[in-house]
């Protein structure tokens, strides 16, 4: 059975991991105007980033690939001296993007979550195709972008794409 869907690797773009305590959220807002989603799985989207809320204490910051210096340098220093993690991850992951209507039916065989409760703006973890994901949902039903470990990247993308109904 073939699917509507698009499956293509994004490019162009750095992650930043940030790790710390509550006390040190004010700083990285301020570092990037922007305030952080307070909610875990959640996401706060603009032009320049987007900061995924993972848990209580764990973000991703994504920006353009040519942004990810100075990013990453605003928001070292404006936790410099605190118990806090800003790490580059950028080359750690790949990036998908999986568009179409029948987005859902092909994530739904590899994910272990009901992607139906996920809304436009929310990220989970989970397990997916016998590796860790991560899944922000641009918009629900038909727009994803799925992060895995970059050495299951070869291995995601031939199951994605079979996923789709196209032979390999």
């Amino acid at each position: 059975m073939s699917y509507q869907v698009e499956v293509s690797s994004l490019a162009d773009y750095a992650l930043i991991n940030l790790r710390g305590e509550a006390q040190v959220i004010t700083n990285w807002e301020a570092a990037l105007d922007v305030v952080f989603p307070k909610a875990p799985h959640t996401a706060v989207i603009n032009e320049a980033f987007s900061v995924l809320s993972l848990a209580s204490d764990h973000w991703w910051v994504r920006t353009a690939l040519k942004s990810e210096d100075e990013v990453f340098r605003r928001l070292s220093q404006a936790v410099s001296g605190e118990h806090a993690a800003v790490t580059v991850v950028t080359d750690h992951f790949q990036g998908f993007s999986i568009k179409g209507p029948d987005a859902v039916a092909v994530l739904r065989q590899g994910f272990s979550l009901d992607l139906r409760l996920l809304d436009s703006g929310q990220c989970t973890r989970g397990g997916f195709a016998r590796c860790g994901a991560t899944l922000q949902v641009v918009e629900s039903g038909t727009d994803y972008e799925l992060f895995v470990e970059s050495s299951y990247s070869k291995y995601v993308e031939c199951w994605l794409k079979v996923a789709q109904g196209d032979t390999v």
